[in-house]
Protein backbone atom coordinates (compact mmCIF):
# COMPACT_ATOMS: atom_id res chain seq x y z
CA UNK A 1 0.00 0.00 0.00
CA UNK A 2 1.02 3.62 -0.31
CA UNK A 3 0.08 7.09 0.91
CA UNK A 4 -1.32 10.16 -0.85
CA UNK A 5 1.91 11.94 0.08
CA UNK A 6 4.09 9.41 -1.73
CA UNK A 7 1.72 9.09 -4.68
CA UNK A 8 0.67 12.69 -5.26
CA UNK A 9 3.28 14.73 -3.41
CA UNK A 10 2.96 17.23 -0.54
CA UNK A 11 -0.47 18.65 0.25
CA UNK A 12 -0.54 22.43 0.00
CA UNK A 13 -2.99 24.13 2.44
CA UNK A 14 -4.34 26.48 -0.22
CA UNK A 15 -7.28 26.60 -2.59
CA UNK A 16 -5.02 25.52 -5.45
CA UNK A 17 -3.45 22.78 -3.34
CA UNK A 18 -6.82 21.35 -2.33
CA UNK A 19 -8.07 21.54 -5.92
CA UNK A 20 -5.12 19.41 -7.01
CA UNK A 21 -5.78 17.03 -4.12
CA UNK A 22 -9.44 16.63 -5.11
CA UNK A 23 -8.52 15.79 -8.69
CA UNK A 24 -5.71 13.46 -7.59
CA UNK A 25 -8.04 11.51 -5.30
CA UNK A 26 -10.88 11.41 -7.84
CA UNK A 27 -9.07 10.47 -11.03
CA UNK A 28 -8.12 6.88 -10.11
CA UNK A 29 -11.77 6.18 -9.24
CA UNK A 30 -13.02 7.60 -12.53
CA UNK A 31 -10.32 5.79 -14.51
CA UNK A 32 -11.56 2.47 -13.10
CA UNK A 33 -15.26 3.31 -13.32
CA UNK A 34 -15.13 4.16 -17.04
CA UNK A 35 -14.05 0.57 -17.71
CA UNK A 36 -17.48 -0.60 -16.59
CA UNK A 37 -18.86 -2.82 -13.84
CA UNK A 38 -16.93 -5.88 -14.99
CA UNK A 39 -13.64 -4.14 -14.23
CA UNK A 40 -14.61 -3.54 -10.62
CA UNK A 41 -13.20 -6.05 -8.11
CA UNK A 42 -15.83 -8.14 -6.37
CA UNK A 43 -15.93 -7.11 -2.71
CA UNK A 44 -18.14 -7.59 0.32
CA UNK A 45 -21.38 -5.63 0.04
CA UNK A 46 -25.07 -5.80 0.87
CA UNK A 47 -26.01 -4.26 -2.47
CA UNK A 48 -25.51 -5.30 -6.09
CA UNK A 49 -22.25 -5.22 -8.01
CA UNK A 50 -23.61 -2.58 -10.40
CA UNK A 51 -24.58 -0.39 -7.43
CA UNK A 52 -21.06 -0.79 -6.05
CA UNK A 53 -19.69 0.35 -9.39
CA UNK A 54 -22.10 3.29 -9.48
CA UNK A 55 -20.68 4.49 -6.15
CA UNK A 56 -17.22 4.53 -7.69
CA UNK A 57 -18.49 6.56 -10.65
CA UNK A 58 -20.61 9.14 -8.86
CA UNK A 59 -19.09 9.83 -5.43
CA UNK A 60 -16.12 11.79 -6.85
CA UNK A 61 -18.68 14.34 -8.10
CA UNK A 62 -19.05 15.75 -4.58
CA UNK A 63 -15.59 17.28 -4.88
CA UNK A 64 -15.15 17.60 -8.64
CA UNK A 65 -18.36 19.61 -9.12
CA UNK A 66 -17.14 22.12 -6.54
CA UNK A 67 -13.90 22.53 -8.53
CA UNK A 68 -15.48 22.18 -11.96
CA UNK A 69 -13.51 24.87 -13.80
CA UNK A 70 -10.19 23.34 -12.78
CA UNK A 71 -11.09 19.73 -13.54
CA UNK A 72 -9.49 18.58 -16.83
CA UNK A 73 -11.86 18.22 -19.76
CA UNK A 74 -11.01 14.56 -20.30
CA UNK A 75 -12.22 13.76 -16.79
CA UNK A 76 -15.55 15.46 -17.40
CA UNK A 77 -15.95 13.71 -20.75
CA UNK A 78 -15.31 10.33 -19.13
CA UNK A 79 -17.80 11.05 -16.34
CA UNK A 80 -20.57 12.30 -18.64
CA UNK A 81 -20.18 9.43 -21.12
CA UNK A 82 -20.14 6.75 -18.43
CA UNK A 83 -23.01 8.29 -16.49
CA UNK A 84 -25.13 8.23 -19.64
CA UNK A 85 -24.49 4.51 -20.00
CA UNK A 86 -25.21 3.84 -16.31
CA UNK A 87 -28.74 5.28 -16.55
CA UNK A 88 -29.68 3.78 -19.93
CA UNK A 89 -31.98 0.75 -19.41
CA UNK A 90 -30.83 -0.68 -22.74
CA UNK A 91 -27.14 -0.65 -21.78
CA UNK A 92 -25.31 -3.53 -20.12
CA UNK A 93 -23.92 -1.03 -17.63
CA UNK A 94 -27.38 0.08 -16.46
CA UNK A 95 -27.33 0.50 -12.70
CA UNK A 96 -30.99 -0.34 -12.25
CA UNK A 97 -34.32 1.28 -11.54
CA UNK A 98 -34.09 3.81 -8.67
CA UNK A 99 -37.81 3.54 -8.02
CA UNK A 100 -36.94 0.26 -6.30
CA UNK A 101 -34.91 2.19 -3.72
CA UNK A 102 -31.61 1.01 -2.30
CA UNK A 103 -28.14 2.32 -2.93
CA UNK A 104 -29.12 4.01 -6.19
CA UNK A 105 -30.99 6.59 -4.12
CA UNK A 106 -27.79 7.50 -2.29
CA UNK A 107 -25.84 8.11 -5.45
CA UNK A 108 -28.74 10.00 -7.04
CA UNK A 109 -27.82 12.81 -4.66
CA UNK A 110 -24.31 13.00 -6.11
CA UNK A 111 -25.74 13.02 -9.64
CA UNK A 112 -28.13 15.81 -8.68
CA UNK A 113 -25.31 17.79 -7.08
CA UNK A 114 -23.16 17.37 -10.17
CA UNK A 115 -25.92 18.49 -12.52
CA UNK A 116 -26.83 21.44 -10.31
CA UNK A 117 -23.27 22.79 -10.33
CA UNK A 118 -21.85 21.58 -13.64
CA UNK A 119 -24.64 21.06 -16.22
CA UNK A 120 -22.30 22.30 -18.94
CA UNK A 121 -19.99 19.37 -18.16
CA UNK A 122 -22.44 16.54 -17.43
CA UNK A 123 -25.67 17.46 -19.26
CA UNK A 124 -25.05 19.68 -22.25
CA UNK A 125 -22.56 17.35 -23.98
CA UNK A 126 -25.18 14.56 -24.08
CA UNK A 127 -27.40 13.81 -27.04
CA UNK A 128 -31.17 14.05 -26.75
CA UNK A 129 -31.64 10.32 -26.14
CA UNK A 130 -29.04 10.31 -23.35
CA UNK A 131 -30.61 13.40 -21.81
CA UNK A 132 -34.02 11.76 -21.81
CA UNK A 133 -32.62 8.66 -20.11
CA UNK A 134 -30.80 10.68 -17.44
CA UNK A 135 -33.86 12.85 -16.81
CA UNK A 136 -36.08 9.78 -16.50
CA UNK A 137 -33.67 7.99 -14.16
CA UNK A 138 -33.17 10.99 -11.87
CA UNK A 139 -36.92 11.71 -11.87
CA UNK A 140 -37.55 8.15 -10.71
CA UNK A 141 -34.94 8.59 -7.98
CA UNK A 142 -36.65 11.82 -6.92
CA UNK A 143 -39.87 9.89 -6.35
CA UNK A 144 -38.29 6.71 -5.01
CA UNK A 145 -38.38 5.34 -1.44
CA UNK A 146 -35.72 6.22 1.11
CA UNK A 147 -34.75 5.07 4.58
CA UNK A 148 -36.24 7.19 7.36
CA UNK A 149 -33.01 8.96 8.31
CA UNK A 150 -30.47 11.25 6.62
CA UNK A 151 -31.53 9.64 3.32
CA UNK A 152 -34.40 12.12 3.11
CA UNK A 153 -31.85 14.55 1.67
CA UNK A 154 -31.13 12.39 -1.39
CA UNK A 155 -34.34 13.20 -3.29
CA UNK A 156 -33.80 16.86 -2.37
CA UNK A 157 -30.48 16.89 -4.22
CA UNK A 158 -31.96 14.91 -7.11
CA UNK A 159 -34.53 17.70 -7.31
CA UNK A 160 -31.80 20.35 -7.44
CA UNK A 161 -30.27 18.57 -10.41
CA UNK A 162 -33.59 18.27 -12.22
CA UNK A 163 -34.33 21.93 -11.64
CA UNK A 164 -30.96 23.01 -12.98
CA UNK A 165 -31.44 21.20 -16.29
CA UNK A 166 -35.07 22.23 -16.67
CA UNK A 167 -36.84 18.94 -15.97
CA UNK A 168 -40.28 19.39 -14.41
CA UNK A 169 -40.86 17.75 -11.04
CA UNK A 170 -43.25 18.17 -8.12
CA UNK A 171 -41.64 20.45 -5.54
CA UNK A 172 -43.96 19.05 -2.88
CA UNK A 173 -41.91 15.83 -2.84
CA UNK A 174 -38.74 17.58 -1.69
CA UNK A 175 -40.76 19.71 0.70
CA UNK A 176 -42.15 16.61 2.42
CA UNK A 177 -38.65 15.16 2.83
CA UNK A 178 -37.39 18.41 4.32
CA UNK A 179 -40.31 18.49 6.74
CA UNK A 180 -39.41 14.97 7.90
CA UNK A 181 -35.78 16.01 8.37
CA UNK A 182 -36.99 18.77 10.66
CA UNK A 183 -38.79 16.19 12.80
CA UNK A 184 -35.45 14.41 13.40
CA UNK A 185 -33.90 17.49 15.03
CA UNK A 186 -33.36 16.61 18.68
CA UNK A 187 -32.49 19.90 20.34
CA UNK A 188 -31.59 23.55 19.98
CA UNK A 189 -27.90 22.60 19.82
CA UNK A 190 -28.36 21.41 16.25
CA UNK A 191 -28.21 17.67 16.87
CA UNK A 192 -30.16 15.30 14.64
CA UNK A 193 -31.19 11.74 15.38
CA UNK A 194 -30.32 9.56 12.38
CA UNK A 195 -33.78 8.05 12.19
CA UNK A 196 -36.05 6.94 15.04
CA UNK A 197 -33.83 5.58 17.78
CA UNK A 198 -30.74 6.36 15.72
CA UNK A 199 -27.35 7.31 17.08
CA UNK A 200 -25.61 10.67 17.12
CA UNK A 201 -22.36 10.18 15.22
CA UNK A 202 -20.52 11.56 12.18
CA UNK A 203 -23.75 11.42 10.18
CA UNK A 204 -24.60 14.70 11.90
CA UNK A 205 -21.65 16.66 10.47
CA UNK A 206 -21.01 14.83 7.18
CA UNK A 207 -24.65 14.14 6.31
CA UNK A 208 -27.36 16.24 7.98
CA UNK A 209 -25.41 19.47 8.34
CA UNK A 210 -23.28 19.21 5.22
CA UNK A 211 -26.40 18.55 3.14
CA UNK A 212 -28.30 21.37 4.87
CA UNK A 213 -25.61 23.89 3.96
CA UNK A 214 -25.21 22.67 0.38
CA UNK A 215 -28.99 22.68 -0.03
CA UNK A 216 -28.97 26.28 1.19
CA UNK A 217 -26.22 27.10 -1.29
CA UNK A 218 -28.16 25.64 -4.20
CA UNK A 219 -31.67 26.78 -3.37
CA UNK A 220 -31.51 29.55 -0.77
CA UNK A 221 -33.51 27.57 1.80
CA UNK A 222 -31.78 28.27 5.11
CA UNK A 223 -34.19 26.43 7.42
CA UNK A 224 -31.41 24.17 8.79
CA UNK A 225 -28.43 26.49 8.35
CA UNK A 226 -28.69 27.78 11.93
CA UNK A 227 -28.71 24.23 13.29
CA UNK A 228 -25.61 23.43 11.23
CA UNK A 229 -23.85 26.51 12.57
CA UNK A 230 -24.78 25.66 16.14
CA UNK A 231 -23.50 22.11 15.78
CA UNK A 232 -20.28 23.37 14.17
CA UNK A 233 -19.53 25.54 17.21
CA UNK A 234 -19.18 22.34 19.26
CA UNK A 235 -17.89 20.05 16.54
CA UNK A 236 -14.30 21.18 16.94
CA UNK A 237 -14.09 19.08 20.11
CA UNK A 238 -14.15 15.95 17.93
CA UNK A 239 -10.71 16.82 16.48
CA UNK A 240 -7.26 16.44 18.00
CA UNK A 241 -4.55 19.05 17.63
CA UNK A 242 -2.73 16.85 15.09
CA UNK A 243 -5.82 16.72 12.85
CA UNK A 244 -7.13 13.28 13.77
CA UNK A 245 -10.86 13.01 14.35
CA UNK A 246 -11.75 10.72 17.22
CA UNK A 247 -12.87 7.44 15.60
CA UNK A 248 -16.38 6.58 16.71
CA UNK A 249 -19.51 5.15 15.13
CA UNK A 250 -20.25 3.66 11.74
CA UNK A 251 -18.95 4.55 8.27
CA UNK A 252 -15.47 5.41 9.48
CA UNK A 253 -14.31 4.05 6.12
CA UNK A 254 -15.30 7.40 4.61
CA UNK A 255 -12.19 8.78 6.34
CA UNK A 256 -11.75 12.52 5.71
CA UNK A 257 -15.47 12.97 5.07
CA UNK A 258 -15.37 13.70 8.81
CA UNK A 259 -14.21 17.22 7.99
CA UNK A 260 -16.83 17.91 5.30
CA UNK A 261 -18.87 20.20 7.55
CA UNK A 262 -16.06 22.77 7.55
CA UNK A 263 -16.02 22.85 3.75
CA UNK A 264 -19.81 23.04 3.54
CA UNK A 265 -19.77 26.09 5.81
CA UNK A 266 -17.39 27.75 3.37
CA UNK A 267 -19.46 26.72 0.34
CA UNK A 268 -22.56 28.29 1.90
CA UNK A 269 -20.55 31.19 3.37
CA UNK A 270 -21.90 30.57 6.88
CA UNK A 271 -19.31 31.67 9.44
CA UNK A 272 -20.28 29.49 12.39
CA UNK A 273 -16.80 29.82 13.91
CA UNK A 274 -13.99 32.17 12.86
CA UNK A 275 -12.72 31.13 9.44
CA UNK A 276 -9.23 30.60 10.82
CA UNK A 277 -10.63 28.03 13.25
CA UNK A 278 -12.64 26.19 10.58
CA UNK A 279 -9.64 26.22 8.27
CA UNK A 280 -7.46 24.74 10.98
CA UNK A 281 -9.74 21.78 11.58
CA UNK A 282 -10.17 21.05 7.86
CA UNK A 283 -6.54 21.48 6.84
CA UNK A 284 -5.12 19.47 9.71
CA UNK A 285 -7.55 16.61 9.16
CA UNK A 286 -6.73 16.19 5.47
CA UNK A 287 -3.00 16.57 6.24
CA UNK A 288 -3.31 13.83 8.89
CA UNK A 289 -4.72 11.48 6.29
CA UNK A 290 -2.25 12.50 3.60
CA UNK A 291 0.57 10.36 4.97
CA UNK A 292 -1.49 7.30 5.95
CA UNK A 293 -1.24 4.04 3.89
CA UNK A 294 -4.78 4.26 2.51
CA UNK A 295 -4.11 3.95 -1.25
CA UNK A 296 -3.52 0.89 -3.40
CA UNK A 297 -0.62 0.85 -5.88
CA UNK A 298 -2.86 2.43 -8.55
CA UNK A 299 -3.57 5.39 -6.26
CA UNK A 300 -7.13 4.37 -5.39
CA UNK A 301 -8.61 4.70 -1.94
CA UNK A 302 -8.91 1.36 -0.18
CA UNK A 303 -11.59 -0.08 2.08
CA UNK A 304 -10.57 0.23 5.73
CA UNK A 305 -9.48 3.05 7.99
CA UNK A 306 -5.84 3.67 8.90
CA UNK A 307 -4.78 0.93 6.49
CA UNK A 308 -6.67 -1.40 4.09
CA UNK A 309 -8.82 -3.76 6.16
CA UNK A 310 -12.29 -5.04 5.24
CA UNK A 311 -12.70 -6.44 8.76
CA UNK A 312 -13.25 -3.02 10.37
CA UNK A 313 -15.99 -1.66 8.11
CA UNK A 314 -19.72 -2.23 7.81
CA UNK A 315 -21.52 -4.57 5.43
CA UNK A 316 -22.33 -1.74 3.01
CA UNK A 317 -18.79 -0.44 2.42
CA UNK A 318 -17.27 -1.59 -0.83
CA UNK A 319 -14.74 -0.55 -3.47
CA UNK A 320 -16.37 2.74 -4.42
CA UNK A 321 -17.58 3.71 -0.95
CA UNK A 322 -14.47 5.55 0.32
CA UNK A 323 -14.97 8.36 -2.22
CA UNK A 324 -17.68 9.70 0.09
CA UNK A 325 -14.62 11.49 1.44
CA UNK A 326 -14.83 13.81 -1.58
CA UNK A 327 -17.42 15.82 0.35
CA UNK A 328 -14.47 17.30 2.23
CA UNK A 329 -13.72 19.36 -0.91
CA UNK A 330 -17.04 21.22 -1.25
CA UNK A 331 -15.35 24.32 0.19
CA UNK A 332 -13.62 24.73 -3.17
CA UNK A 333 -16.87 26.38 -4.31
CA UNK A 334 -15.61 29.47 -2.49
CA UNK A 335 -12.89 31.28 -4.39
CA UNK A 336 -9.23 31.35 -3.44
CA UNK A 337 -9.73 34.82 -1.97
CA UNK A 338 -12.20 33.58 0.66
CA UNK A 339 -10.83 34.05 4.21
CA UNK A 340 -11.14 30.29 4.81
CA UNK A 341 -8.34 29.85 2.28
CA UNK A 342 -6.29 32.91 3.20
CA UNK A 343 -6.50 32.81 7.01
CA UNK A 344 -3.70 31.44 9.13
CA UNK A 345 -5.08 28.27 10.69
CA UNK A 346 -5.89 28.52 14.38
CA UNK A 347 -4.80 25.69 16.69
CA UNK A 348 -7.29 24.23 19.21
CA UNK A 349 -6.83 24.50 22.97
CA UNK A 350 -7.10 21.88 25.69
CA UNK A 351 -10.46 21.60 27.40
CA UNK A 352 -13.55 19.61 28.30
CA UNK A 353 -16.57 19.78 26.04
CA UNK A 354 -20.01 18.25 26.42
CA UNK A 355 -20.96 16.56 23.16
CA UNK A 356 -24.26 14.89 22.28
CA UNK A 357 -24.55 11.90 24.66
CA UNK A 358 -20.81 12.07 25.35
CA UNK A 359 -17.98 14.11 26.86
CA UNK A 360 -14.94 15.06 24.78
CA UNK A 361 -11.70 16.01 26.50
CA UNK A 362 -8.76 17.41 24.53
CA UNK A 363 -5.75 16.97 26.78
CA UNK A 364 -2.57 19.03 26.99
CA UNK A 365 -0.98 16.72 24.43
CA UNK A 366 -3.73 17.63 21.96
CA UNK A 367 -5.34 14.18 21.97
CA UNK A 368 -9.10 13.73 22.32
CA UNK A 369 -10.75 11.17 24.59
CA UNK A 370 -14.44 10.53 24.08
CA UNK A 371 -16.35 9.33 27.14
CA UNK A 372 -19.30 7.59 25.56
CA UNK A 373 -22.89 7.34 26.75
CA UNK A 374 -24.51 5.85 23.65
CA UNK A 375 -25.32 2.16 23.33
CA UNK A 376 -24.39 -0.19 20.53
CA UNK A 377 -25.83 -0.18 17.01
CA UNK A 378 -27.13 -3.72 16.47
CA UNK A 379 -27.89 -3.62 12.75
CA UNK A 380 -24.46 -2.61 11.45
CA UNK A 381 -21.53 -4.98 11.34
CA UNK A 382 -19.17 -4.15 14.20
CA UNK A 383 -21.82 -2.01 15.90
CA UNK A 384 -20.86 -3.11 19.41
CA UNK A 385 -17.25 -1.99 19.03
CA UNK A 386 -17.95 1.19 17.04
CA UNK A 387 -20.73 2.43 19.35
CA UNK A 388 -20.79 0.49 22.62
CA UNK A 389 -17.36 1.01 24.16
CA UNK A 390 -17.04 3.27 27.16
CA UNK A 391 -14.23 5.42 25.78
CA UNK A 392 -12.63 6.21 22.43
CA UNK A 393 -9.35 7.93 21.60
CA UNK A 394 -8.06 10.05 18.73
CA UNK A 395 -4.49 8.83 19.26
CA UNK A 396 -5.23 5.15 20.00
CA UNK A 397 -8.52 4.62 18.10
CA UNK A 398 -10.24 1.33 18.97
CA UNK A 399 -10.46 -2.33 18.00
CA UNK A 400 -13.20 -4.54 16.63
CA UNK A 401 -13.80 -7.93 18.16
CA UNK A 402 -12.92 -11.05 16.21
CA UNK A 403 -14.51 -14.48 16.16
CA UNK A 404 -12.79 -16.72 18.65
CA UNK A 405 -12.24 -17.32 22.37
CA UNK A 406 -10.38 -15.16 24.84
CA UNK A 407 -9.76 -11.49 25.48
CA UNK A 408 -7.37 -11.51 22.54
CA UNK A 409 -10.43 -11.83 20.28
CA UNK A 410 -12.78 -9.67 22.36
CA UNK A 411 -10.18 -6.84 22.50
CA UNK A 412 -11.53 -4.72 25.37
CA UNK A 413 -9.71 -1.46 24.62
CA UNK A 414 -11.80 1.36 26.08
CA UNK A 415 -14.20 -1.21 27.50
CA UNK A 416 -15.19 -3.56 30.29
CA UNK A 417 -15.94 -7.08 29.02
CA UNK A 418 -17.67 -9.83 30.97
CA UNK A 419 -17.75 -13.61 30.62
CA UNK A 420 -19.38 -16.59 32.29
CA UNK A 421 -16.61 -19.01 31.33
CA UNK A 422 -13.53 -16.82 30.73
CA UNK A 423 -13.59 -17.67 27.02
CA UNK A 424 -16.66 -16.04 25.49
CA UNK A 425 -16.97 -12.33 26.26
CA UNK A 426 -19.74 -9.76 26.23
CA UNK A 427 -19.42 -5.97 26.31
CA UNK A 428 -21.93 -3.18 26.71
CA UNK A 429 -24.76 -3.47 24.24
CA UNK A 430 -28.10 -1.97 25.26
CA UNK A 431 -28.00 0.77 27.88
CA UNK A 432 -29.42 4.15 28.68
CA UNK A 433 -27.84 7.16 26.96
CA UNK A 434 -25.94 8.33 30.02
CA UNK A 435 -26.19 11.42 32.18
CA UNK A 436 -23.54 14.14 32.40
CA UNK A 437 -23.15 16.19 35.57
CA UNK A 438 -21.86 19.74 35.93
CA UNK A 439 -18.27 18.50 36.30
CA UNK A 440 -18.33 16.46 33.11
CA UNK A 441 -18.71 13.08 34.79
CA UNK A 442 -20.68 10.73 32.56
CA UNK A 443 -22.72 7.95 34.19
CA UNK A 444 -24.36 5.16 32.22
CA UNK A 445 -26.43 2.16 33.29
CA UNK A 446 -26.34 -1.17 31.50
CA UNK A 447 -27.54 -4.72 32.00
CA UNK A 448 -25.58 -7.43 30.14
CA UNK A 449 -27.70 -10.23 31.70
CA UNK A 450 -31.08 -10.16 33.44
CA UNK A 451 -29.45 -10.67 36.82
CA UNK A 452 -26.45 -8.37 36.21
CA UNK A 453 -26.72 -4.58 36.47
CA UNK A 454 -23.83 -2.15 36.07
CA UNK A 455 -23.53 1.57 36.70
CA UNK A 456 -20.39 2.99 35.11
CA UNK A 457 -19.05 6.47 35.81
CA UNK A 458 -16.40 8.02 33.56
CA UNK A 459 -14.28 11.11 34.17
CA UNK A 460 -11.35 12.45 32.13
CA UNK A 461 -8.59 14.90 32.99
CA UNK A 462 -6.44 17.16 30.82
CA UNK A 463 -3.27 15.15 31.41
CA UNK A 464 -4.20 12.11 29.30
CA UNK A 465 -5.76 10.11 32.13
CA UNK A 466 -9.36 9.07 32.62
CA UNK A 467 -11.04 7.19 35.44
CA UNK A 468 -13.69 4.48 35.34
CA UNK A 469 -15.81 3.26 38.25
CA UNK A 470 -18.12 0.28 37.78
CA UNK A 471 -20.70 -0.63 40.42
CA UNK A 472 -21.72 -4.19 39.58
CA UNK A 473 -24.52 -6.23 41.09
CA UNK A 474 -24.45 -9.80 39.80
CA UNK A 475 -26.48 -12.92 40.43
CA UNK A 476 -23.88 -15.11 38.74
CA UNK A 477 -20.12 -15.65 38.78
CA UNK A 478 -18.43 -13.47 36.18
CA UNK A 479 -14.97 -13.11 34.71
CA UNK A 480 -14.01 -9.49 33.98
CA UNK A 481 -11.59 -8.04 31.46
CA UNK A 482 -10.98 -4.32 31.24
CA UNK A 483 -8.68 -2.66 28.76
CA UNK A 484 -6.65 0.49 28.48
CA UNK A 485 -5.58 1.53 24.99
CA UNK A 486 -3.77 -0.38 22.26
CA UNK A 487 -0.32 0.59 21.00
CA UNK A 488 1.51 -0.78 17.93
CA UNK A 489 2.87 -4.27 18.53
CA UNK A 490 6.08 -3.69 16.62
CA UNK A 491 8.84 -2.60 18.99
CA UNK A 492 6.57 -2.51 22.04
CA UNK A 493 7.77 -2.95 25.62
CA UNK A 494 5.36 -4.52 28.12
CA UNK A 495 5.36 -4.26 31.91
CA UNK A 496 2.78 -5.76 34.28
CA UNK A 497 2.84 -6.13 38.06
CA UNK A 498 0.91 -5.16 41.21
CA UNK A 499 -2.34 -4.25 39.44
CA UNK A 500 -0.64 -2.07 36.83
CA UNK A 501 -0.07 -2.87 33.14
CA UNK A 502 1.93 -0.68 30.76
CA UNK A 503 2.71 -0.95 27.06
CA UNK A 504 4.94 1.54 25.26
CA UNK A 505 5.60 1.65 21.52
CA UNK A 506 6.60 4.16 18.87
CA UNK A 507 6.39 7.11 21.25
CA UNK A 508 3.05 6.11 22.82
CA UNK A 509 2.51 4.94 26.37
CA UNK A 510 -0.65 3.08 27.41
CA UNK A 511 -1.29 2.32 31.06
CA UNK A 512 -4.09 0.89 33.18
CA UNK A 513 -4.04 0.78 36.99
CA UNK A 514 -6.41 -1.20 39.18
CA UNK A 515 -8.01 0.41 42.23
CA UNK A 516 -8.32 -1.97 45.16
CA UNK A 517 -10.17 -4.90 43.56
CA UNK A 518 -7.22 -7.27 43.35
CA UNK A 519 -7.38 -7.74 39.60
CA UNK A 520 -4.45 -9.22 37.72
CA UNK A 521 -2.63 -6.91 35.30
CA UNK A 522 -1.15 -8.11 32.03
CA UNK A 523 -0.42 -7.02 28.47
CA UNK A 524 -2.14 -9.11 25.81
CA UNK A 525 -1.65 -9.37 22.05
CA UNK A 526 -5.05 -8.92 20.39
CA UNK A 527 -6.00 -10.76 17.23
CA UNK A 528 -4.21 -9.16 14.28
CA UNK A 529 -6.30 -6.99 11.98
CA UNK A 530 -8.80 -5.88 14.62
CA UNK A 531 -7.47 -2.35 15.19
CA UNK A 532 -8.35 0.72 13.12
CA UNK A 533 -4.85 2.26 13.09
CA UNK A 534 -2.35 -0.60 13.36
CA UNK A 535 -2.41 -4.14 11.92
CA UNK A 536 -1.00 -5.66 15.13
CA UNK A 537 -1.23 -4.29 18.66
CA UNK A 538 -0.47 -4.76 22.34
CA UNK A 539 -3.07 -3.95 25.00
CA UNK A 540 -2.73 -3.51 28.80
CA UNK A 541 -5.65 -5.19 30.61
CA UNK A 542 -6.95 -6.05 34.06
CA UNK A 543 -8.53 -9.47 34.71
CA UNK A 544 -10.65 -10.60 37.64
CA UNK A 545 -13.44 -12.87 38.85
CA UNK A 546 -16.61 -11.72 40.62
CA UNK A 547 -18.78 -13.96 42.75
CA UNK A 548 -22.51 -13.22 43.09
CA UNK A 549 -23.08 -9.99 45.00
CA UNK A 550 -22.20 -6.30 44.76
CA UNK A 551 -18.75 -5.14 43.66
CA UNK A 552 -16.99 -1.88 42.81
CA UNK A 553 -14.22 -1.88 40.20
CA UNK A 554 -12.07 1.22 39.82
CA UNK A 555 -9.36 1.92 37.28
CA UNK A 556 -7.17 4.71 35.94
CA UNK A 557 -6.25 4.71 32.25
CA UNK A 558 -3.61 6.74 30.41
CA UNK A 559 -2.69 7.28 26.78
CA UNK A 560 -0.17 9.78 25.54
CA UNK A 561 3.45 10.45 24.86
CA UNK A 562 5.93 8.01 26.31
CA UNK A 563 7.34 9.33 29.60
Amino acid sequence: MTTPLRTFGPLQPTHAGWTSAAIDIARPAVDLAVRGPDALPVTMSNHSHHENWFELLTRPLWGLAAAKDDVPADLWTALATTLARAVDPADAWYVGDPSEGGQRQVEAAAVGWGLALAPERLWEPLGSKAKDALAAWLSAAYLGPVADNNWHYFPVFAGHGLARVGVEHDAAVAAAHLDRIGELLLDKDGTFEDGPGGRVDYYNPFAFHTYALLHYKLGGDDRFAAAAAEFARRFGSWFAADGASVPYGRSLGYRFAHSSLWGALVAADVEAVPWAEAAGYARRNLAWWWDKPILDPEGRLTVGYGYPNDAVVEQYLTTGSPWWAMKAFTGLLAGAEHPFWTAEAKAPAAGLHKAPRAVHVRDHGGHVTRLNGQAWQPWSRGGQASYGKLAYSSVAAFSHLAEGPGLESAVPDGALMLSEDGRHWRGREDSDEGAIDANGVLTVNWQPWEDVTITTSLEAALDGWHARVHVIETGRTLHTGEGGWCVPLEGHIAEAEDGKAVATSQGLRSEIIDGDSGRIAEVITPMAGTHLYWPSTALPVLRGVLEPGKHVLKSLIYIGSEV
